[in-house]
């Protein structure tokens, strides 16, 4: 039986369902599937938004990161060389790529990338950044998280013969589902669980409280929406590294609902009791959360958002703003 192995830093919790349908998938055709990860990192970790995978196909491993976690070692290099085809993460933070690309250029091993393509974080390093370009075209397949991301692939060089965007997505069935059965009187319920009126506005950010998703900005764009409409409320979901400084500034704010870290029916709820995604910062796939819950996403316009951005149609699913806090 082949087997392919997908190799990852760690397994975020929405991730779960994909693979679980990918290897009933590649059983039905006679594949294995293996997954390679690790634990998060504190930082990482901090977001309780990780999970592990059933042992059946789940490879976890240490993590050893390395040079104040901008590197990652691994020890798959001999599940890498027993698999068919390795499935790596596009970033320079893995080691064991830099082991793998060149057997993949050489023709030694089949390896493919799933990625964004383009980099768009800010403070990028110019060797780093010349070297995942140099290497874009080195594997035997790509996997591209949207059209986009073809796009800019193709205009740098790998043939579009070699690519297939699949839409990253995730499973989004689970939202639908959980709001379309709430009704009318459990959504009062859970209002004034949180001193909401029923009739209040209300925004719901959700993410990692982060640097990149910019909450100070939120929080202040969001009093001046207080002053103009003094019923308002936001709802922020989520954890991170930013989450003690966010809660000192939001202290004696009661119409900011500081709620932490909600997965499932629970954030299910609250988008439900909702009106529209508030989300300033960088955007990946919550766009689809939103998108799910029936909620618009308001966000601004940034050369670092994730490419899933290419779902949001403005004056359709959402607006986009400058980014500064009298326009957002």
């Amino acid at each position: 039986m082949k087997q392919v192995l997908i190799i990852e830093a760690q397994i975020k919790k929405y991730r779960l369902p994909f693979y679980q349908q990918l290897l009933e998938a590649l059983r039905n055709v006679d594949i294995e599937l293996r997954v390679g990860y690790s634990n998060p990192p504190p930082a990482e970790a901090s977001k309780q938004d990780t999970c592990d995978l059933p042992r059946d196909y789940g490879m976890k491993v240490p993590g050893y990161w390395l040079l104040r976690q901008k590197l990652l070692l691994q020890p798959l290099f001999r599940a890498a060389m027993n698999a068919d085809l390795v499935v790596i993460d596009q970033g320079n933070r893995f080691l064991l790529n830099h082991f793998l690309l060149p057997l993949s250029r050489t023709g030694l091993k089949r390896v493919a990338f799933w990625g964004l393509g383009e980099n768009c974080q800010e403070g990028q390093v110019r060797l780093s950044e010349w070297y995942r370009c140099k290497t874009l075209n080195w594997v035997s397949w790509w996997f591209a998280y949207t059209k986009g991301t073809a796009r800019y692939l193709e205009a740098n060089g790998v043939p579009g013969s070699k690519i297939a965007p699949v839409d990253n997505a995730v499973d989004t069935s689970e939202i639908r589902e959980h709001v379309r059965r709430i009704s009318a009187e459990d959504r009062a319920a859970l209002r004034r669980g949180l001193d909401i009126a029923s009739s209040a506005p209300v925004g719901i950010f959700c993410g990692m409280l982060d640097k990149v998703k910019s909450v100070p900005f939120l929080i202040e764009s969001v009093k001046i929406i207080r002053a103009r409409i003094p019923d308002f409320h936001l709802i922020v979901v989520g954890g991170g590294p930013e989450e003690s400084p966010v809660r000192s500034s939001v202290e004696g704010i009661p119409w900011i609902h500081l709620v932490g870290p909600r997965f499932g029916k629970e954030k299910s709820e609250l988008v439900a009791i909702s009106d529209a995604f508030l989300m300033p910062g960088r955007v990946g796939l919550v766009i689809l959360d939103a998108f799910a819950g029936g909620l618009p996403l308001l966000s601004t316009r940034l050369k670092i958002h994730g490419p899933e951005m290419e779902y949001l149609e403005e004056e359709i699913n959402g607006l986009m703003s400058a980014p500064d806090i009298p326009a957002f």
